[in-house]
């Protein structure tokens, strides 16, 4: 995978300004903020408070990957797409690169976290593997879909509706909280706050939308189609 180093550090920028956004906004939090996400709360502009600090670092991570399988083929040229003897295998280690990165950006917050020794409230070891493995997925997921779309379309489209869909999922979310609880698992950016899936522990905001344990097992059959149409598209393109 190609290594965006402005980006690279863009994003890390982007985590350390969460934490100093934490701290200015005196928000409820566990000692990982950023797998709490947005609670269901009746207040607009805690609700906004709490989008703004947790959507920080997903843009600057959206930025970092946006382009990327259009940025491999200005370099390498469509040629590259022809003679890869296996392009499956290809596509698998692109994904699998992708979740080593956002691996290494959550192990930063969990640093970041543990260093300014952020939260009030304490989660457990169970918890937090849980809401650990669960966020890595729905970001897995998210940039997944993304990186699919932009084998159909321009990547700057492609980028825009993600992140359209990322706070319109958010938002929505907690305007139709009450309905149809299986209309919530259309928004796949909820699984992975703990706010939303019950992790997070925190007495003021005991409702969640999300059940663990319904929400895991969505996320790890999404990467089936996923990986399929992408495997589809970048076979066709020797076709160019």
């Amino acid at each position: 995978m190609i290594i965006n180093k402005k980006f690279f550090i863009f994003v890390l920028l982007a985590i350390l300004m969460q934490e100093i956004l934490i701290s200015g906004f005196d928000l409820l939090n566990t000692n990982f903020p950023f797998l709490d996400g947005v609670p269901i709360t009746s207040s607009q502009a805690l609700e906004y408070r709490y989008l703004l600090n947790w959507y920080l670092p997903i843009i600057s991570m959206s930025f970092y990957f946006s382009g990327y399988f259009s940025d491999f083929t200005r370099i390498h040229g469509v040629p590259f797409f022809v003679r890869t003897y296996c392009k499956s295998k290809w596509i698998i280690k692109q994904y699998l690169y992708m979740f080593i990165v956002l691996l290494f950006f959550t192990m930063f917050q969990i640093v970041i976290c543990t260093f300014f020794e952020l939260g009030t409230s304490t989660i457990s070891i169970t918890n937090f593997i849980k809401s650990l493995s669960i966020y890595l997925l729905t970001l897995q997921t998210l940039f997944s879909i993304q990186l699919l779309l932009e084998l159909y379309i321009n990547p700057k489209i492609s980028h825009l509706i993600m992140n359209i869909y990322i706070v319109a999922s958010v938002l929505m979310s907690n305007q139709l909280y009450g309905s149809s609880k299986l209309l919530q698992y259309l928004f796949l950016p909820n699984y992975g706050m703990g706010f939303k899936n019950g992790l997070s522990q925190i007495p003021e905001f005991p409702e969640h939308t999300i059940d663990y344990f319904t929400g895991l097992p969505i996320l790890l059959i999404m990467q089936i189609p996923i990986m399929f149409l992408s495997i589809y598209k970048i076979k066709k393109m020797d076709l160019l």
